[in-house]
């Protein structure tokens, strides 16, 4: 049986009678095949009556028929007021409510079922709302939570009624995915609270980012969790034409074939030997043995000519690359390209020079010139590009830059501090070694690092304190850059060597 409230009733609003025994049974007979067959499709989507969501039909079917039976005996009335006997169940009618005034203020039941709208508004539908309770069984575990909570993700699988259809099991009233539970408990919180998605400490990378691939999280969702798992996203564009296109694969891409991993090869032995003689050079015994003054430049000299072996392939190598690249304007803001470029510069200068005053001695007669062959160590950032580990420690100290950020500005302050407590605490300190403020500076630096050269101590009591305490310091200020660096650190090289601990 259903219960009839009593906000259903007509006799509940000023209406005579009560629900006989026929009308309840009629009630309940249509309320049953009603709730157990009726459905209606509205903006696509299919949507199923509940219990509470049939009372409004109930009562609109009731009263229609009751305001056509009260509209029928009205027209049959004789128009004299014949005195009627009331009802048991009725309690007799008061003067002030056969007044006037009384009869304007509480309407009849006629006109009460004149005016749907207003009793209407009780009631709302659950589904178009988004208070209806939808329950999930991931493998056997079920979540429970409204729909509009879902409708907050119209892309995804769940919040789009089309796609999740499917997985509805009508015997038990659920949606029902056989997929990995413990993912999906971080999913239903992304759906529940939004912001980024956490994947939990149990659960693989790989796994993860295939259960949100099948649920269809949004696209930005997934870009900015692999962002903070430290994945590297590159846009791999290649050249239209088809000899380019080999041609840059062959120089930019060692994995694609065997020549291209060759051509790798050889790039590296050439910036080692390169890095090598550039070292090796400075040594006293061949400091003079390959530029005699006020002689001729040899230009058969071993040293030479391994440079210029060098400096040919990365000229050949950057060149080539230029010219086949698919797009010249990205090609120059590439900072690998630009350390290329920077480390073959220093050696068409030193050569010019050299050609120009036929002299090895002016590779050395200016500052300019010999900061230009340290320039050429910058050779060494050509390794990064064939070393997965290089790649990684860049790829750290560009993801830690706000932690190092911070840890230098805690440096600053605190040598500044220490410096100039140092200096105003040994000023009248006999034997002092601290003489200025920006002489304290080279002293707390070193004490702060805790490398201690002892070229500049303090000597009076109050200075050892100072440098005790400036000591301590030092130590847990460095220690702000390390958990952030670690952190970066593996998550870079768990996604890029692909070892590690999940």
């Amino acid at each position: 049986m259903l219960y009839v409230p009593s906000y259903m009733s007509p006799s509940s609003y000023g209406g005579g009678g009560s629900h006989s025994r026929e009308d309840l049974s009629m009630i309940t007979y249509q309320t049953q095949s009603h709730i157990e067959r009726s459905s209606y499709k509205s903006h696509n989507k299919l949507v199923r009556f509940e219990p509470r969501t049939s009372h409004l039909h109930l009562y609109q079917r009731r009263s229609s028929r009751d305001s056509d039976d009260s509209e029928g005996s009205a027209d049959e009335a004789e128009p004299e007021r014949q005195p009627q006997q009331q009802p048991r169940n009725q309690r007799p009618r008061s003067r002030l409510e056969d007044s006037p005034q009384s009869s304007s203020a509480q309407p009849s039941p006629r006109h009460f079922r004149a005016q749907p709208p207003a009793v209407a508004g009780a009631f709302h539908d659950c589904h178009f709302l988004g208070c209806e309770r939808v329950r999930l069984n991931v493998s056997g575990m079920h979540f429970e939570t409204r729909l509009g909570v879902l409708n907050q993700h119209p892309r995804t699988l769940l919040g789009n009624p089309q796609k999740r259809a499917k997985y509805f099991d009508r015997r038990h009233h659920e949606y029902f995915f056989d997929r990995h539970r413990p993912t999906f408990e971080a999913i239903f919180n992304y759906y529940q609270y939004g912001g980024k998605l956490k994947r939990p400490p149990n659960v693989t990378d790989d796994i993860f980012l295939s259960e949100l691939e099948f649920y269809e999280i949004e696209r930005e969702v997934i870009d900015a969790y692999k962002k903070d798992e430290g994945y590297i996203s590159e846009t791999v564009v290649l050249p239209e034409h088809p000899v380019k296109r080999k041609i840059w694969m062959l120089f930019e891409y060692p994995e694609t074939s065997t020549p291209a991993f060759l051509v790798a090869i050889i790039s590296v032995l050439f910036t080692v030997i390169s890095i090598i003689l550039f070292c090796v050079e400075t040594l006293k015994e061949f400091k003079d043995s390959h530029c005699v003054a006020h002689e001729l430049p040899n230009f058969l000299d071993p040293f030479f000519i391994i440079e210029s072996a060098c400096t040919a392939w990365f000229t050949l190598e950057l060149v080539i690359r230029f010219a086949v690249c698919p797009s010249k304007k990205a090609f120059i803001k590439d900072i690998k390209n630009a350390v290329d470029f920077s480390a073959i510069v220093p050696y068409y200068v030193t050569l010019t020079n050299v050609l120009i005053t036929m002299s090895c001695e002016g590779a050395k007669s200016s500052a300019s010139l010999a900061f230009l062959r340290v320039v050429r160590l910058i050779r060494v950032f050509k390794l990064t590009k064939h070393f997965d580990g290089l790649q990684v420690l860049v790829l750290t100290f560009r993801a830690s830059i706000e932690g190092l950020g911070l840890f230098l500005v805690a440096l600053i302050v605190c040598i500044l501090l220490f410096s100039s407590t140092i200096y105003y605490v040994e000023a009248e300190v006999k034997g002092s070694q601290i003489e200025s403020i920006p002489d304290a500076f080279w002293w707390a630096v070193i004490t702060m690092c805790t490398v201690g050269y002892g070229d500049k101590v303090p000597k009076g009591p109050l200075g050892m304190v100072v440098g005790s305490v400036c000591a301590i310091a030092g130590v847990l200020t460095l220690a702000i850059p390390v958990p952030i660096i670690t952190e970066n650190f593996n998550k870079f090289y768990t996604h890029k060597t692909g070892r590690g601990r999940h």
